[in-house]
Parts: C-alpha cells; structure tokens; sequence
C-alpha cells in the first residue's frame, strides 16, 4: 500500500503504523474516538452510503465543521468514490455560503451543529444543486451523518473501479479564498499537491509514531488539514478538542 491519493491514508496506517486510537475528540469530559481499522471502515461505510446515494466522480461536498474525527472520516470516504470536498469556515458570511455553494455546485453538505444546519438550510431554496443536508451534532429535523453510513461492501466493485481509475494528479478538493480580493475564488487542489506536501513534511517535523498530537488550526485550512495528513502517515494519533 502507497500513500500517493489522500484516500489511501488510513489504509496505508493500517498496513505500517496501526493505531489502537487513531483519531479522537472529547466528550463529556472524556476522550473518544476510532482505532485505525475502525477508521477504515467506516471510511468504507461513508464510500458504500454516498455512492448509494448516488453521488458520482465529480460531485462537489461541502464539509462545515469544527474538527472532529467524522470530517476525516467523510473527507476520506467521499473522496474514495471520486467526489470533490469543498471544506468551508463555520465562521463565513451567509452570503458567502450562497456564493460558494452556487459556484462550485455543492450537491450535498456536512454541517456542524444546529446553528450551521439552520444557516445553510435558509438559503437551500436559492441553491439548486444542493440535494441535503447532513450535520455531525443530532440535530432534530436534520438528517446526522452515520445516516448517510452503509456498512459492509454492496458496491465493492463499483468503488474499486473507481478508486482504480482516480490518480494523484486529479482533482481532490477545491478551497476557496476569504474573498478579501472579491468574491471567494476557488483554488484546484489535486492529490498529489497534497501527499507530496505531507511525505515531504514527514521528513522535517520532529514527529514520530505513537506520538499524540493535539489539532487547534481548522481543518478547512489547507495547512492544518495537511498537517493531519502528514500525520495518519507517519502514525501519529491526533486528538480534537471537546465541541
């Protein structure tokens, strides 16, 4: 196993670096969260759930979030069916939202909590792309995001050939800028922007395996979400705060 599309990492843990904890969060007080082989399924569960669904390569997915394990989990599942992440401030202007979703034609969102699913959900009539909301908190009303999971392997060979025919030079995520130019721009990132990024960093941050690592930077920048990349890779486990 090679780490060189962003949705190899965990397997590629699971092959050199397994975690009994390899991504966490607290709550209630307590630190919570996935070995590296429950990581990877349910990675799997969120590929079989979207692709059930029926989002296809190419689809764009909005993650709003603070960091959390779910937002890797969905990152990693989404991306393995050859759909595009677009992560996004919880803390941007409505009419930026409105503007992003519409320009890169977000089909589904994964949102934080109740005040970002009602955000989002007050401007779902102006966006025509998008399909449904999903939040990470349980939020009454609002679809929460293990809906989404199908665990097992209904469309094994479907996911297989698509993650077959995705390379390191394609498109992976799109990030927008703050718009302090104008209006939000969209920046193409591939995998290997990334992966490189990573292997490269892996070699100069005086990291090492079983080392635990607290994320405050959000996931949505590109630094801190490479960073994390960097360390799944050298198997680092990384812990989010209490939300």
């Amino acid at each position: 196993m090679e780490f060189n599309r962003l949705f190899d990492i965990f397997e590629y843990q699971a092959e050199h670096h397994p975690l009994k904890l390899s991504i966490a969060e607290k709550v209630d007080g307590a630190w919570k969260g996935y070995s590296t082989i429950e990581v990877v399924e349910k990675c799997k569960a969120v590929s079989n759930g979207l692709y059930g669904y029926g989002i296809r390569p190419g689809d764009k997915i909005a993650i709003i979030s603070t960091n959390r394990p779910a937002w890797n989990i969905v990152d990693v599942g989404m991306m393995a069916i050859g759909a595009i992440n677009v992560p996004m401030y919880p803390n941007i202007s409505i009419a930026d939202y409105l503007y992003i979703f519409n320009n890169a034609e977000i089909k589904l969102a994964f949102v934080g909590d109740r005040q970002l699913f009602e955000k989002i959900n007050s401007i779902k009539s102006q966006i025509p792309s998008l399909e449904k909301i999903y939040t990470f908190n349980k939020v009454e009303s609002a679809d929460h995001w293990t809906d989404i999971l199908l665990e097992g392997e209904p469309f094994e060979k479907e996911i297989d050939s698509i993650k077959n025919g995705i390379w390191e030079d394609d498109l992976a995520t799109i990030i927008y800028t703050s718009g302090t130019t104008g209006t939000p721009k969209g920046v193409m990132l591939s995998h290997k922007n990334i992966t490189s990024n990573a292997k490269a960093g892996a070699h100069v941050l005086p990291v090492t395996p079983d080392m635990r690592i607290l994320s405050t930077l959000p996931l949505c920048h590109i630094f801190e979400r490479m960073v994390c990349y960097l360390f799944f890779y050298v198997g680092v486990s990384v812990y989010y705060g209490e939300k």
